[in-house]
């Protein structure tokens, strides 16, 4: 039974990968809507690392002054390889392409 986006609809070919302050970091490779992570056929581990990934996204930033902290490059870099790391194990897990949106861009 295919995954469907509970957005357009449809089912879900591709993915992106994406993390963003008070959303879950996959997203529907149609329409872009923010998928739910419970709702995907993940399995716990994985799962359980996307949120630890998706809750340390902006640690580079001093949220009281909306400004970024020293070594904000170096963090925003693991933070991104990280993401990388948990795009292709998404990938696998469900058999479809998962495009990974970097913070930081090359």
């Amino acid at each position: 039974m295919p995954m469907l986006c509970e957005q357009c609809k449809k089912p879900i070919q591709t993915l992106i990968l994406e993390a963003d302050f008070g959303a879950d970091p996959l997203w529907c490779g149609q329409c872009l809507a923010n998928l739910d992570l419970e709702n995907l056929p993940l399995n716990e581990a994985l799962l359980t690392e996307l949120t630890s990934w998706m809750c340390n996204f902006g640690e580079w930033i001093n949220l009281e002054t909306d400004s970024f902290i020293e070594g904000m490059e170096h963090l925003a870099k693991i933070h991104d390889d990280q993401g990388i790391i948990l795009a292709e194990a998404v990938a696998t897990e469900l058999g479809i392409k998962v495009t990974f949106s970097p913070y930081l861009l090359d």
